[in-house]
């Protein structure tokens, strides 16, 4: 069984001579009515939908027997009554419909609330206590306003207990309709903050920020808390990848612009290189445009970041004589040449 925990606070009203102090139950999860529905039909082999009809309607009938007249309806797990909720600040005090509320509510069957005699809850403060929250989110470009999350920007959430490596973890977005879009969590700073980013650009409107957790307690339920955000569509243009530069080629261990045949390899030295897979060889007459000529060979290369060089995994096999032409080099951002002189050897 999951450890139930208290906080103890100071009892500023009027029962403190009696009790000076008083405890308050951290209350872990929320079971919606759904999930309710869905666990009991798992029991009873109803679909969820049945059960929620059964519920609702049971409810419905003590509901018109309450406004006849105060009854208590007795059921397997206990009696459903009708309770005034709100406090009165003084014993005769009239109902104020401001603060109070007649509601109905089911009180649990002795035999149930039995179950947890034996159940010693621990003392904890905020710093110990268990229990996820999901406090506000952030995008760390635009910081104000909060809870405000501007495309596939990085964003950081600050919450209590949010531990993403528990058994059943997990943190989404979650749309009216209860479809849910996955985050990439970028980095996890602590249990209070981790920063993410939406897998794909969503549509712009109100979500709901969802972590799941067992806040740290493997044997505790899997908690939920969420903060509701506005999404808003920013598609960011496409990134400028810099166009290559060539400050040297040629034939390795010869003077730059030769490019010696057969057996030679071929380096490139220059800028914004990174991304290129091949250099080109190309020929035609001395001056002539690179569109003018044509292409020799392409062998395919390894850049080596280290040494900021583009190298060629292969010889030039071809021996035949040639003269002026270019060295080519492609990237993402574009082509670059370079004059060189061929050469027989």
């Amino acid at each position: 069984m999951a450890r139930h925990e208290i906080v103890i606070h100071e009892n500023t009203g009027a029962t403190r001579e009696a009790a000076p102090y008083l405890g308050s139950y951290i209350a872990k999860e929320t079971l919606q009515i759904p999930a309710f529905a869905a666990a009991i039909g798992n029991k009873c082999g109803l679909p969820a939908i049945q059960v929620i009809a059964i519920l609702t309607g049971s409810f419905e009938a003590i509901q018109a027997l309450e406004r006849e007249s105060l009854v208590r309806a007795w059921t397997d797990i206990g009696v459903v009554c009708a309770v005034i909720t709100g406090s009165f600040p003084t014993a005769d005090a009239a109902f104020d419909p401001a603060r109070n509320a007649l509601e109905l509510a089911l009180r649990l069957d002795e035999a149930i609330r039995l179950d947890l005699t034996d159940a010693v809850p621990m003392i904890v403060t905020d710093e110990d206590v268990t229990r996820l929250r999901v406090d506000n989110v952030m995008d760390l470009e635009v910081e104000r306003p909060m809870n405000l999350i501007h495309g596939q920007h990085t964003f950081r959430v600050a919450g209590f207990n949010m531990v993403l490596g528990d058994e059943g973890a997990a943190a989404y977005l979650q749309n009216a309709q209860g479809t849910t879009f996955p985050l990439v969590i970028d980095e996890v700073v602590s249990k209070q903050l981790f920063k993410a980013h939406t897998a794909e650009l969503l549509p712009g409107g109100d979500y709901k920020l969802i972590v799941k957790s067992r806040a740290g307690d493997a044997a505790g339920p899997l908690q939920t808390s969420f903060r509701k955000v506005k999404y808003l569509r920013v598609e960011d243009p496409a990134p400028v990848v810099p166009a290559p530069t060539i400050d040297a080629a040629g034939t390795q261990g010869c003077e730059p612009g030769t490019i010696e045949a057969p057996g030679g390899v071929v380096e490139v030295r220059g800028s914004n290189l990174e991304t290129a897979t091949a250099i080109d060889l190309l020929v035609g007459d001395d001056g002539a445009p690179v569109e003018d000529m044509e292409l020799w060979q392409s062998l395919t290369a390894t850049y080596d970041a280290e040494s900021g060089v583009l190298t060629t995994n292969g010889v030039i096999e071809d021996s035949a004589l040639r003269n002026a032409g270019l060295v080519r080099v492609t990237t993402a951002g574009g082509s670059a040449t370079y004059p060189v002189l061929y050469t027989v050897h």
